[in-house]
């Protein structure tokens, strides 16, 4: 039988902060990095566009980045700033899931250190997995408290940790199916379909989540086609391999303590409705063929269970052991561990290499999103560049195309300071946004081929290049280098705009 949590909640909480503090720490630090991410222009357009939901994701993360940005300004550090808040209090949680479980000082503290890793990356930008983590967070720690207390109230906050999550990620439905999953398959746990609180649980979630239901149903469910589409590309381009070796990748020295957390939680008649925050979302998402890092919000209650039966081991061992040295050195050693995980995980993901520099270069190979925060202020002065080489009559009735919507995003923030119109675009939620009115007549495109572009338009000729610094290898480099300028749509823009729809 587990242990009860200490009565001074407040002194973990202490101990828990100055730990989680490590990535409001880096976020300092590091916190402007090279520039934004591709992800975060298209965050930072949807910012300036709020709504109840969008084509790439749910409306959280804008929201986020607009709040902050509205209080700091315009910069990585002020987009950024949320993701380090929130990832600090997700570690917090963790660890005190830890102490529901039974956990003390040290189990919170190791259940802490072992998700510390994922905090921080995911503190390197604002993207959706950021307040989804949290949302899995809360959910662990109210079902853990529910499992303790035995107080049905707690489906209340589970419901509430549902409603964030959909507001987030839509994964989240794969908790929540685990959940339920759970609820019917454990005999001590299915008296909660009776329970008027688990049913109010699930209305909380429905509350919360509505508006985004309601935007999706008055757009078709678009995201969902979206999400779909993106999907067949990552399978297409062997993305979503190696799901079952990354899960050993995110572990690495940690593993021995995840698979003795899952062991604990199966062992606990008390718990065990846990085990099904993991093995559900592994099992859906090896089904559904999902990325590695889908999986990581679920190692929450493995990594809380993993301090609690640390901890209880080596309190078995002091009983029993004249060496009282022993637990020591194994404290120091799975102590070690874990910092030498979390940086390792960050060695490939903080901003903090010299661009150019070989470092740099090594992380770029490792991890593309931080070749995706490099050049995009070149890239608008390169754009800036090909449009002043137009004719004044070729600026009239001119749009800037621009073909994903990292290049849109930065055009939006950049373009201003040289002239430049807002941009349009196929992608995403610029798509709704259409193509101005009047429509175009002239368009500088960037991202598109000739061959193509020839093909709907009276002339296309070349008239510039992306330049992009330090020999960065991205998209924009590699593959979107010319600059176009089109003149006169064969056909109407309404007719090819609904034609050409991209998702991204």
């Amino acid at each position: 039988m587990p242990a009860e949590p200490s009565r001074t909640p407040l002194r973990d909480i202490d101990i828990l902060g100055v730990l989680a503090a490590t990535v409001l720490i880096l976020s300092a630090i590091a916190g402007n990095g090279y520039g934004f991410h591709r992800d975060e222009l298209q965050t930072l357009d949807d910012a300036r566009h709020l709504a109840a939901g969008f084509v790439a994701y749910p409306p959280l993360t804008p929201l986020l980045g607009r709040l902050s940005i509205a209080v700091f300004g315009i910069s990585p550090w002020a987009l950024r700033l949320p993701a380090a808040l929130i990832n600090f209090v997700s570690l917090v949680l963790t660890g005190l899931t830890a102490r529901e479980l039974g956990g003390r000082r040290l189990a919170q503290c190791v259940a802490l250190l072992m998700s510390l890793g994922v905090g921080i990356v995911f503190s390197t930008m604002l993207q959706y997995n950021t307040p989804d983590y949290l949302a899995w967070a809360l959910a662990a720690f109210f079902t853990a408290r529910l499992l303790r207390t035995g107080d049905p109230r707690n489906w209340i906050g589970v419901g509430a940790a549902l409603g964030i999550g959909a507001l987030s990620k839509y994964s989240i439905a794969f908790l929540a199916i685990s959940i339920l999953a759970g609820v019917a398959t454990l005999p001590s746990r299915r008296s909660a379909l009776r329970s008027r609180w688990f049913w109010l649980g699930a209305l909380t979630t429905l509350l919360i989540a509505s508006p985004n239901l309601i935007w999706l149903a008055r757009h078709q469910f678009i995201t969902l086609v979206m999400e779909h589409s993106i999907h067949a590309r990552d399978i297409r381009w062997g993305r979503t391999q190696g799901y079952w070796t990354d899960q050993l990748k995110f572990n690495m020295l940690a593993l021995p303590l995840v698979l003795w957390g899952i062991v604990w939680l199966l062992r606990s008649a008390r718990f065990r409705l846990l085990a099904f925050f993991f093995f559900g979302p592994l099992l859906l998402l090896a089904l559904v063929k999902g990325r590695g890092y889908y999986l990581l919000p679920a190692y929450i209650p493995v990594n809380a269970a993993a301090g609690v039966a640390l901890e209880q081991w080596l309190a078995r061992r002091r009983a029993v052991s004249a060496r009282r040295w022993l637990p020591r050195a194994a404290t120091a050693v799975v102590v070690l561990a874990l910092v030498v995980d979390a940086a390792a995980l960050s060695f490939r993901s903080v901003q903090i290499a010299r661009p150019g520099s070989a470092f740099y270069l090594y992380q770029a190979r490792k991890n593309t999103d931080v070749a995706d925060e490099i050049g995009w202020p070149e890239f608008v002065a390169s754009v800036a560049n090909a449009y002043q080489t137009l004719a004044p009559s070729e600026r009239d009735h001119l749009a800037v195309l621009a073909e994903n919507y990292g290049e849109a995003g930065a055009l939006e923030i950049y373009g201003p300071n040289y002239g430049l119109s807002l941009p349009i675009s196929e992608v995403n939620s610029w798509w709704d946004r259409g193509f101005g009115t009047p429509p175009p007549e002239n368009v500088l495109v960037t991202g598109g081929e000739l061959p193509g572009l020839a093909a709907h338009f009276d002339t296309c000729r070349l008239v510039g290049w992306v330049q992009i610094p330090y020999g960065v290898k991205n998209e924009e480099s590699l593959h979107h280098q010319p600059i176009f300028f089109c003149h006169h749509l064969r056909g109407t823009w309404s007719q090819v705009w609904a034609q050409d729809r991209k998702f991204g």
